[in-house]
């Protein structure tokens, strides 16, 4: 029988549970009334064995190992910050994403609108942890999702933001982001030079109520964008650490250079 820690707390009060509470006719019901989490972040059930009252592990930790590492740099810190209060802001009205096209014209393109029908919510870094079932998870910039719908879809679409300063995904941060394209996310990769909260590869502005995010590279649908054209294609023989082998300068580290 599984023996977890000797102490675990309720999520809803907060109050630490013991081992030895579990026979204590006064704490022992507040205990089953709430879920329980131990320190290792795993939903806990108090085990009455009259010989080893133990909490047992029927979960398992909501995060484990982290891909990517984090920007430390003020100027990546502050975009964020900045392009969090944009979102959230109770001035806005509605949020787009678009991108350049060119044709005879350079025109602006609108790839993503929020519509009447949905409420998006936005998160910032730890809130933003996305988990996988290999026991991994990526901590994105930003994030946002509509809290209406349990699945995201084509016209509701999970977003995530990528504000790349000193650094660009990590191999194993891309792999995971195109799998979440393939079901509905779109990530926008953001490119900024030092001191800077925009630049000549993505802009922000604010018109009429309407938050606009101008950008030129994105992953959606499995496949990489420079602005309104799919750049350089997988091909059905290459692996995704092949394919990202080849993106890496041509597309990241550029990109990063002439933000």
């Amino acid at each position: 029988m599984e023996q977890g820690l000797s102490m675990v707390y309720g999520i809803i009060s907060g109050q630490r549970y013991f081992e030895e509470d579990i026979f204590n006719p006064i704490i022992y019901p507040k205990m089953k009334d709430e879920p329980l989490l131990n320190n290792d972040d795993c939903l806990v059930v108090p085990v009455r064995n009259e010989r080893t009252p133990h909490f047992r592990r029927i979960g398992n930790p909501s995060f484990i190992k982290r891909l990517g590492r984090d920007e430390n740099n003020p100027t990546h810190d502050k975009c964020v910050r900045s392009l969090f209060d944009k979102l959230t802001s109770p001035e806005i009205d509605r949020i787009q994403f678009s991108t350049y096209i060119f044709g005879e014209n350079r025109e602006e393109q609108v790839i993503f609108k929020t519509i009447d029908d949905s409420k998006y919510i936005w998160f910032m870094e730890n809130d933003c942890r996305t988990a996988f079932g290999d026991e991994t998870y990526i901590k994105p910039d930003l994030a946002g999702r509509d809290s209406t719908r349990f699945f995201p879809r084509s016209a509701y679409p999970n977003i995530i933001i990528e504000v790349v300063r000193t650094h660009i995904p990590s191999p194993e941060t891309f792999q995971k982001l195109f799998e979440l394209s393939l079901c509905n996310h779109q990530i926008y990769f953001y490119f900024i030079a030092e001191g800077k909260e925009s630049s000549k590869v993505n802009h922000v502005k604010t018109e009429e109520k309407i938050l606009t995010i101008r950008v030129s590279h994105y992953l959606i649908g499995g496949k990489v964008f420079k602005n309104g054209e799919e750049y350089s294609p997988k091909r059905d023989s290459e692996t995704i650490a092949e394919w990202y082998n080849h993106l890496k300068n041509s597309y990241f580290i550029k990109a990063k250079e002439n933000a």
